[in-house]
Formats: structure tokens, C-alpha cells, sequence
């Protein structure tokens, strides 16, 4: 009876502690995601605008996250106020230049400074890159020294091949080891990118220090380049390669995974940053304000006649 007993009030402290963990997550996660530009050729003139990929917004809230998107060429003030109101940035992919007459890689090195600055006064601010994304991370930490190589690895699916001990990263050291399996076997992450970031680069501007890179690739003429990464200190992460589109791009000729396998190990990786965002308590000031900051207040459109992607939110 004793025993008896004695294991239930373990148990019980056991679910009190669980419940008072998840009462201290935030389960109405809102991610921002930043805009790039999109251009539009007409005869001789070119009509600028700036887009948001659907896949990406999908791809969050398939996870069970709402999105604001962050536009760009804004005031200081505007990407201050996003980072103190959303739970983390999604950098995403794209075609667009690490240079200050496009607007994607100010906007996106306002949002990471403040980021960092968030995450020094203990405030738990994740964001995530995507390809282009995860080049600009570097970029950035790298005090937009241009850092990339040219390579070539588009339209491919590979595995990926885990470097070292994968315990000391967040982003795997919990996966499930079926999840592991999968990525370092499987043609499960879609690649379409024409610059890479070497370990020989890494060192030379001492980047190393701060972050860790746990995954590596080849691309089509045999150059290694890294495909994930995380920032030691803050909760940073980046891919090369594109989960999103394993469950949401399905445009012909395009090699986008949908089999099983790799739909389930996009779903992985939206999992894990949405709980990293879950970890953040900002908030908009009342419903109205948040209301009118979501995504939803913007139409969808059907790009798939004139881009790579199905979908798009333009802006």
C-alpha cells in the first residue's frame, strides 16, 4: 500500500510539473515573415512590388503558428515594433541581392540585430532561414562581409550527412531517430540554389566561434557546402534547402519530394521552430491591433503561371 502510494504522488508531481511547463508556453505563436521583392516585366518597364510564398505561411501554420508578414523598406521603428510583438522571424528563400538598393537584406538585418539584441537581455527571440535565408544569417553575423561561393545544386533532393556529435545541436538532439534515419538516407530536401557556404569560409571570418554547422552536402561538381546550421548562444537556425515546398510547391519539372517519408520530415523541422516560437511570450497590445498586423487581411494569389511558386501573397 505504501509503494502504492509513493508512485502516486510521483506521478502526480510529475503531471503538475508537465502542466506547469506548458503553462509557460505560449500555444497562439505569430511568426513574422519577411517580404522580398517581385518584379513584374511590362514592355519596357519593370513594375516592383513585394511577395511572400504561400508554402512558407503554410509551412507555420501547419505547425500551429499565425503569420504577419514583415514588409520591407520600413523605418527602424516599424521592425522594432514587429519584434516586440510577434515570437520569432522566417527568412525565407528567394532571388534577390545582399545589397542596400534591395530591400529584403536591410529589412532582414534590422530584424536580426534586434533579434540579437532581444536574446542578450535574456528574451527567448528565435528566427529561422531558409536558403537564401540561411545565407543571409551569415552574411549578417559576418558584418555583411559577402562570404558565398558560387556552386551548383538546383533541382536536386539529397540526404543529408551529419557531422559530429548532433546532441549538442537543438535542432536534432531530440529528433526522433527514425527522423535521423530519414534525412541521412533519404532524397527527402529539395536544393535549388546557386551559392554555398563553405567550413573554409566559416573559419576564415571566425564564424565557427558562434555558430556550429551539423549537416553537409555536395553539389553537382563534388564541392562540399553546409546545409544546416545553428547559432551557439541564440536560438538561430538555418537550412540550405527548402522543407517547405515537400508539402506545399508542386510545380512540374520541379523536384519537390512529396513521398511519405519526406512530407513527414518537413513537418519535423516546422514542429521544431514553431516550439522554439512557442518559448516567446510577446504579444500584440489587444485583438484589433493583432487582428489587422495577420496575414489573413491579404488576398492569395495564383502564381503558378508565372513563377516557381503555387501561391503567393503580394503586397
Amino acid at each position: 500500500m505504501a509503494v502504492k502510494t509513493l508512485f502516486l504522488c510521483i506521478l502526480l508531481a510529475a503531471v503538475k510539473l508537465f502542466a506547469n511547463v506548458e503553462a509557460d508556453l505560449n500555444n497562439r505563436p505569430i511568426i513574422g515573415v519577411l517580404a522580398e521583392e517581385f518584379r513584374q516585366r511590362h514592355g519596357h518597364e519593370t513594375k516592383q512590388s513585394s511577395y511572400i510564398a504561400a508554402s512558407y505561411v503554410k509551412f507555420l501554420e501547419g505547425a500551429g503558428a499565425r503569420v504577419v508578414p514583415v514588409m520591407i523598406n520600413e523605418t527602424k521603428d516599424y521592425y522594432r515594433h514587429i519584434v516586440d510583438k510577434v515570437n520569432g522571424i522566417l527568412l525565407p528563400g528567394g532571388a534577390t541581392y545582399f545589397n542596400a538598393t534591395d530591400g529584403y537584406a536591410e529589412a532582414g538585418g534590422e530584424l536580426y540585430h534586434l533579434a540579437v539584441e532581444k536574446n542578450k537581455q535574456g528574451d527567448y527571440f528565435p528566427i529561422w532561414g531558409t536558403c537564401l535565408g540561411f545565407e543571409l544569417l551569415t552574411y549578417l553575423a559576418a558584418n555583411k562581409v559577402e562570404h558565398r561561393t558560387r556552386c551548383l545544386s538546383y533541382n536536386e533532393a539529397s540526404p543529408l550527412w551529419f557531422r559530429g556529435n548532433i546532441s549538442a545541436s537543438r535542432m536534432f538532439k531530440n529528433a526522433p531517430y527514425d527522423i535521423i534515419g530519414i534525412l541521412a538516407k533519404e532524397n527527402v530536401t529539395a536544393n535549388f540554389h546557386h551559392f554555398c557556404l563553405t567550413m573554409e569560409t566559416m573559419r576564415r571570418l571566425n564564424l565557427t566561434i558562434d555558430w556550429q554547422f551539423m549537416t553537409f552536402n555536395e553539389d553537382s561538381y563534388g564541392m562540399e557546402y553546409i546545409s544546416t546550421l545553428e547559432h551557439r548562444s541564440y536560438p538561430f537556425y538555418g537550412v540550405q534547402f527548402h522543407p517547405e515546398k515537400n508539402m506545399y510547391e508542386w510545380k512540374q519539372g520541379k523536384i519537390h519530394p512529396h513521398f511519405a517519408e519526406a512530407v513527414r520530415v518537413s513537418q519535423f523541422f516546422a514542429n521544431f521552430f514553431v516550439n522554439e516560437a512557442r518559448k516567446n511570450n510577446h504579444k500584440f497590445d489587444n485583438e484589433m491591433e493583432e487582428r489587422k498586423h495577420l496575414i489573413y487581411n491579404y488576398p492569395l494569389v495564383y502564381t503558378g503561371n508565372l513563377t516557381v511558386f503555387e501561391q503567393c501573397y503580394v503586397f
